[in-house]
């Protein structure tokens, strides 16, 4: 009887991977015992790629980080002086009411332009079709007054809208996150205090702010509300959660916490730090909202938000909804 027949056979192929791992086991303790520090990190070879800065670069990031300091340093000594108003500022914008979109004055500027030239080159007999046309169009067009700046307002929603990188001075980064704007395009609801303005306007080329009206807040806390549960990112998807957690306040639904965050005054926020609106602001996590710009428009069409930054006032609604 052969005594090779009891015994069970392995596959080659497993035995060559049990060899394999054998050496790869044998290999690692040998670079423990010479070199130690790989061991605890390893380091594959897609990471030991080389980046080349340029040295035109490091001048530009070093500029910037000496501007934004000294910036940084004037403001906080100075103030804004006159860079900022202390009354109320009121604009004006053109609405259609047809296509339900704002008009730009410069390009509704330039159709008047035009439409003065071709009605020069034009004859008599189409006059008062043009004229009629015109009149339509204007009956379209109406223009809307509205606050330039948040001066006298509760409550302003700021969005951080620039990234926190390596040429941002320390304090800057340290001012965005007592505000609690640490990520991008997150926005947090702020008592419009002259401390929070103060801090506002240290910060204010990475932050877009403005008042936010009750139909906003209402929007924002419904579609993008998420609140702090035991440290935890929890949605507001239930009033049970709202009123467990700030039942002891009164409050057991979204639209008290919409009233609390619209309603609430200057003096109550200043007499009592830690009262209802200091809660509902805790208690609500950072709002985690999207780029007005797409990659494809930042990046392939190099569209860019330029010099749209600080405080908005009223106009700061149509940023929030192209943000929702």
């Amino acid at each position: 009887m052969n005594p090779n027949t009891d015994l069970q056979l392995v596959p080659e192929t497993l035995l060559k991977k049990r060899h394999d791992l054998d050496a790869l086991e044998a290999k690692r303790a040998a670079e423990a015992i010479t070199n130690p520090r790989i061991s605890r990190k390893r380091i594959s070879d897609k990471s030991k790629k080389v980046k080349i800065v340029k040295a035109e670069t490091i001048l530009i990031q070093s500029r910037h980080r000496k501007n934004a300091r000294t910036r940084f340093n004037r403001v906080s000594k100075k103030g804004m002086q006159t860079r900022a108003s202390d009354k109320s500022v009121v604009k004006t914008k053109v609405w259609d009411s047809v296509k339900e979109e704002e008009v730009d004055e410069k390009e509704l500027e330039k159709l008047q332009e035009k439409k003065k030239q071709h009605n020069n080159e034009a004859d008599d007999d189409s006059d008062e079709e043009e004229g009629v046309d015109e009149a339509k169009k204007n009956d379209q067009l109406h223009k809307i007054p509205y606050k330039a700046n948040s001066i006298g307002a509760t409550t302003v929603f700021a969005v951080l809208i620039r990234p926190t990188i390596h040429t941002t001075p320390k304090p800057v980064k340290k001012t965005l996150s007592t505000l609690r704007l640490r990520r991008m395009h997150e926005g947090v609801f702020l008592p419009y205090t002259d401390a929070t303005r103060k801090m506002l306007h240290l910060v204010e080329p990475y932050v877009l702010y403005g008042m936010p009206s009750t139909e906003t807040i209402s929007d924002l806390v419904r579609r993008r509300g998420f609140c702090r549960v035991d440290g935890k990112r929890v949605p507001l998807a239930d009033n049970n959660v709202i009123e467990r957690e700030l039942g002891d306040s009164g409050l057991i639904c979204v639209e008290d916490l919409v009233q609390v965050l619209s309603s609430t005054s200057l003096d109550a926020m200043e007499a009592d730090k830690d009262g209802i609106f200091g809660k509902v602001t805790k208690f609500l996590w950072p709002f985690r909202l999207t780029s007005r710009k797409s990659k494809f428009q930042s990046k392939m069409l190099d569209l860019k938000d330029g010099k749209l930054y600080g405080d908005q006032g009223e106009a700061m609604n149509g940023y929030i909804r192209e943000m929702l």
